[in-house]
């Protein structure tokens, strides 16, 4: 071990002075001796550290943090580092102030609001990009330097997307999303909206300030502080609560900018958006709002401590049970980062770190959350459960007037924990009741409900083209035999959406240009007029911009990587994986590659996937709705170019069209700087879309 060489230095850095304390340790301002640039040093207490449990858990969240992507909305950690015995990490040192002091001076105007909204929406997708959920975004870890610029910080509770967590989840009761509380209410849904719901929140905060955001939660703040984390447990758990529309709640706040932020906070996932890009895409048009008049000073609230979910159920939420408040953090402002190198690098500082240092690491992340985070309750195993079914897809579960979850491609949903007694049941598809009765349950039991005279679930529709439905299900992703991008094969859930049967073509292409005014794409040098002629080909060199585009224009998305292979390459009457969409024979001739020519969407029915779907292995390569990085557990670098998922009619290899395969280009290119035009996409949508289930509705 090192000598320390004055009691003025941690190993090479000058420490200036604390800046913060909380309840594992001290935080440091200080000084790289050889390239004279400020740090924040966070230091572990020696009893923390020599704790076994501890030790994995800090082992666990340092190899999370070495996965952030450089990114300049999120605060980079630079080192990780023992030093006399004691455990420290390293980050960049920003100078100014917690979000949450902000709001403390004063609400944000909306177009000032709008702007730091999207810088933390760039931040959160490059971290759900490199697979990790953040978990904890609250206003307190939101750091604003100088030029009001945001850096997300705060991963002490981060975990790995798709991945069971080691120990209980933790969350703070204000910014938790409704299946954070009872994951019975996430059916349909993605992690990574855990993260946009407490988004939404910060952004509610920003635009009513902390009177008028008390004031819209007046159920919740008036009683009993003691009682605020059980009432807010409440509120997001009951569906059947929301809020008046923002522009009702203050008129100065623009009805499109109100429109992403109620989005964002809607309590239904299949509502919620279901990546940050799509929600700062959508903010993009609300950039440009006049400057508003600022509300009036408010005093400081007291409403951002971390509390155990299951004292949110049974009240008791004393703030001094929480510990310190968050005074932490480094102060603002970003040092000359580009002198640095990102923490992604595999040869970075955290790369080359012993075991020992590396759990120091995640140590250190606990950290960043100055406010305790606490576990939250297992399922509990009280009361009874009900079983609907037969009942159709996209009907709404009603227990009691509250929403309890939307039914899955087999009619039936299971809904645990009821209390026991009698019990209002109502079951709904758009609108109309299909059930209605009392179901009394008694402790531990189990009930059964059917719906009867209701038509069975479709499994192709019309939707602009013609949709296959993808039932819910586990299947796995991924391949561990070839790419190492395609590594480590693994589970994944997804629930019942649609996917198109063909490629879009250039006719259902030109029907948007026409209804929009977006540009036409720019004909290939193989044919001048391939895109006015060929009406049934499909449509060449857009961008992922212009199929996101499109995907927005149908009422859609474009498909996520998740939905594009499982509708390529899962055989759910055998649960096996297919190595290409028609088995595992590479056969020749069965998709159009190196053919030099597109074909009709319609014509290759021997490309042709176990759900019916065609030419996923050829004719044109499709971007996918994912930043290109590692699977969980995987180690290529992650980046911000766009994926894209099987071969084109100009690749040579066959093995390029395998399910699993995986390319990436930039979102804004055409396609592959060395070869144009080989791009096009398809797109996909949750069966329990609400604008498909009204568009289904008056189908029938």
């Amino acid at each position: 071990m090192p000598k320390q060489r004055s009691e003025k230095y941690i190993d090479k850095y000058e420490v200036l002075g604390e800046i913060g304390r909380g309840g594992m340790g001290a935080v440091y301002k200080a000084l790289h001796s050889h390239f004279k640039k400020y740090v924040a040093i966070k230091e572990i207490l020696p009893d923390v550290a020599n704790d076994a449990g501890m030790q994995r858990q800090f082992e666990h969240e340092a190899e999370l943090l070495a996965r952030l992507p450089s990114h300049p909305n999120i605060v980079t950690v630079r080192d990780a580092l023992v030093w006399n015995g004691r455990f420290y990490i390293v980050m960049d040192y920003i100078e100014g102030d917690p979000l949450s002091d902000i709001l403390r001076r004063g609400a944000i105007d909306p177009e000032s609001s709008a702007v730091l909204l999207s810088q933390i929406l760039s931040g959160l997708d490059a971290i759900h990009g490199a697979g990790i959920l953040h978990r904890d975004i609250k206003s307190s870890n939101i750091l604003i330097d100088s030029e009001a610029t945001a850096y997300i910080s705060d991963f002490g509770i981060a975990e790995r997307m798709g991945k069971p967590s080691d120990s209980e989840a933790r969350a703070t009761a204000k910014y938790a999303a409704p299946e954070l509380l009872d994951q019975r209410l996430g059916r349909g849904g993605l992690d990574q909206q855990i993260d946009i719901y407490a988004t939404g929140m910060v952004a509610l905060e920003m635009l009513l300030g902390e009177s008028g955001f008390r004031e819209s939660f007046s159920e919740v703040y008036n009683g009993s502080p003691d009682g605020v984390a059980e009432r807010w447990f409440s509120w997001h758990t009951n569906m059947a609560r929301t809020l008046p529309g923002l522009n009702e709640i203050n008129h100065s706040i623009p009805k499109a900018l109100a429109s992403v932020v109620e989005r964002m906070l809607a309590k239904d996932v299949n509502i919620r958006y279901r990546h940050a890009s799509e929600a700062r895409r959508d903010l993009a048009a609300c950039m440009n709002v006049p400057q508003q008049e600022r509300n009036r000073r408010i005093g400081p609230s007291a409403d951002d401590p971390t509390l155990p979910i299951d004292r949110m159920r049974r009240g008791g939420g004393r703030s001094a049970d929480i510990g310190p408040a968050d005074r932490e953090t480094m102060k603002s402002r970003t040092l000359n980062r580009s002198q640095h190198p990102p923490v992604s690098n595999p040869s970075g500082p955290l790369q080359n770190i012993p075991p020992w240092a590396k759990w120091a690491g995640g140590a250190a992340l606990l950290l960043v959350a100055l406010t305790v985070v606490l576990f939250v309750a297992t399922r509990n195993t009280e009361g009874f459960t009900l079983i609907v079914h037969d009942a159709p897809l996209g009907s709404d579960v009603y227990i009691d007037d509250v929403r309890r979850g939307i039914t899955s491609a087999d009619g039936s949903i299971k809904v645990w924990g009821l209390r026991t007694g009698s019990r209002e049941v109502r079951v709904l598809q758009d609108g109309k009741v299909l059930y209605n009765d009392k179901v009394l349950g008694e402790n531990g039991g189990k009930k059964e409900i059917t719906v009867t005279g209701v038509a069975p679930v479709t499994a192709v529709i019309e939707y602009r083209g013609t949709m296959v439905l993808i039932p819910a299900g586990d299947f796995e992703m991924g391949d561990d035999n070839h790419m190492p991008d395609e590594k480590p094969r693994h589970k994944i859930s997804l629930p019942d959406y649609y996917i198109d049967k063909f490629e879009v073509s250039n006719s259902q292409y030109k029907e948007f240009c026409a209804a929009t005014g977006h540009a036409p794409p720019v004909n290939p040098d193989f044919d001048g007029q391939y895109f006015e002629n060929n009406p049934d080909s499909p449509v060449l060199g857009v961008s992922w911009d212009d199929a996101t585009a499109y995907a927005r224009w149908a009422k859609k998305h474009v498909a996520t990587e998740a939905e594009w292979e499982k509708a390529a390459s899962w055989d759910p009457k055998t649960n096996t994986k297919r190595q290409w969409p028609w088995g595992d024979n590479p056969v020749q001739g069965r998709a159009n590659i190196a053919t030099n020519r597109t074909i009709a969407t319609s014509q290759s029915s021997d490309d042709v996937s176990s759900y019916g779907v065609y030419n996923m292995a050829g004719n044109v390569g499709e971007w996918v709705d994912d930043l290109y990085g590692p699977y969980p557990g995987g180690q290529v670098s992650s980046s911000n170019d766009r994926v894209m998922r099987g071969a084109s009619f100009h690749e040579i290899s066959l093995d390029d069209g395998r399910t699993t395969r995986r390319f990436h280009f930039p979102a804004g290119k055409k396609s592959n700087a060395q070869e144009d035009f080989l791009t096009g996409f398809r797109c996909a949508v949750s069966a329990s879309d609400p604008a498909l289930r009204e568009y289904l509705r008056m189908q029938r």
